[in-house]
């Protein structure tokens, strides 16, 4: 961020707001050309090009982060902030088992799990290696309070510095709670290796140690049984999804995690309507029985798992405690097969109306048998994509229909399905045998 325009703006400096809207505007829409002039002619180039770029940026942040909290952003920041119902679930997660404690967010970024903190913390220490990106970071702070003049804005500390150095002398270790998002492109690749992550997540998981408890945020891919491996004491592994999408692996430690000794593991499927979803279990639950095509058609449900699930490898313990079973040979994140559909927030149901093998002509007669025409595939194994299978399969019917493709038992099968929340009087006819 140049220099010049921090100097113009003195975030730290009471009146901010009039200072940032009398450059800025309160609208978020692109600028036009006769404002950009006008802001070069008053204010100099360096003060318009800034404003065109954080207009940019929170029109590309807007539906993921909270813009309104986040006036000022960077380019690297936004790629790498927390998606704001990620941010605030972790938040509730430290007020609720950290009262009292000083949330330290050791890699800010532009803030964005700062602002899920700052409402349940009267206190907040905020550090980056960027000063940049730190600078940005506080001066939205300083903007929210600016503008909002609330009198319980919480105190916020902040250093330059790195995750691996807590700027906590005056605190005391066990009252901080750490939260950590290690550089995974230091060198600006992406690895999953730790050991060349920047700070390295052994020398976090060292300094996690000496607080009073601690989130790490992690890529959802890496290893599980590793981490467990890294780490001798309590901690548990959360895997989190959002909108179906997932988006990160928490590791918590200390008065975060769960009370009890050893290692747990849980997947939390988060919407942005709100609505939270959690599953804890045994990631050493045996497999659950596996079913053929005509037996899963006669089970009459297919059921998609939230990734989430998978990928903490719950997804055993979840079909035994739902019923469930597996499609013979699936693999990882394959669909499981019941007898009702589950009715939560990590799994989603159809009804099973047909199935058949996946031959073409097959698929399509399955089609012309109940008048499906549009049709959005959901496919498992399959080496096409799912939009190249949606066309080779178009029929000529009417209705919209939701076609399911996967291995089972070392051959393609397709399912034909409806969703559970339609399933009623007007719905497609009840499951047939194989075509």
């Amino acid at each position: 961020m140049n220099r010049a325009v921090w100097t113009f703006l003195r975030p730290f400096e009471e009146g901010l707001r009039d200072r940032w809207e009398g450059v800025a505007g309160t609208d978020d829409g692109p600028l036009t050309r006769s404002t950009l002039d006008r802001l070069r002619a008053s204010h100099g180039v360096e003060v318009a090009r800034f404003v065109s770029l954080q207009r940019e940026l929170r029109a590309r942040a807007r539906g993921r982060l909270d813009v309104e909290s986040l006036p000022f952003l960077t380019s690297k920041g936004l790629e790498q902030a927390t998606a704001a119902p990620v941010a605030r679930f972790r938040a509730r997660r430290f007020a609720s088992r950290g009262a009292q404690g000083v949330p330290w967010d050791a890699c800010c970024g532009v803030g964005s799990d700062l602002v899920a903190l700052e409402g349940a913390f009267p206190r907040l220490i905020a550090s980056d290696r960027d000063a940049e990106t730190l600078r940005s970071a506080l001066a939205s702070f300083a903007l929210r309070r600016d503008r909002d003049e609330r009198p319980g804005t919480p105190k916020i500390v902040a250093a330059l510095a790195d995750a691996s150095t807590p700027p906590i002398e005056r605190v005391g270790s066990s009252r901080v709670l750490g939260l950590f998002d290690p550089d995974r492109r230091p060198n600006g690749r992406r690895t999953l290796d730790p050991d060349r992550w920047s700070p390295p997540l052994d020398a976090i998981l060292e300094v996690a140690g000496g607080l009073g408890g601690a989130c790490v945020k992690l890529p959802p891919g890496i290893a599980a049984n590793e981490l467990e491996a890294r780490d001798s004491g309590a901690l548990e592994l959360t895997w989190i999804s959002l909108d179906g999408e997932l988006k990160e692996l928490a590791l918590w430690t200390g008065r975060l995690a769960f009370d009890d000794a050893g290692a747990r593991r849980s997947a939390v499927a988060l919407r942005s309507s709100g609505v939270t979803t959690e599953f804890v279990g045994d990631a050493e639950c045996a497999r659950p029985d596996e079913v053929d095509a005509d037996a899963a058609a006669r089970a009459g449900w297919l059921v998609e798992l939230d990734p989430a699930v998978w990928q903490a490898g719950l997804a055993p313990a979840f079909a035994r405690e739902n019923g469930l079973l597996r499609l013979a040979g699936g693999g990882p994140g394959g669909f499981l097969v019941g007898s009702k559909p589950v009715a939560l927030g990590l799994a989603r149901s159809w009804r099973i109306v047909g199935t058949t093998s996946g031959d073409r002509r097959r698929v399509r007669a399955l089609l012309r048998e109940h008048d499906v025409g549009p049709l959005v595939v959901k496919k498992r194994d399959h080496p096409e994509t799912a939009e190249a299978l949606a066309r080779a399969f178009a029929a000529s019917g009417t209705r919209r229909g939701t076609l399911a493709v996967t291995r089972v038992a070392g051959r393609t099968a397709a399912f034909l399905l409806e969703d559970a929340d339609v399933v009623g009087d007007e719905g497609l006819e009840p499951p047939t045998p194989s075509v």
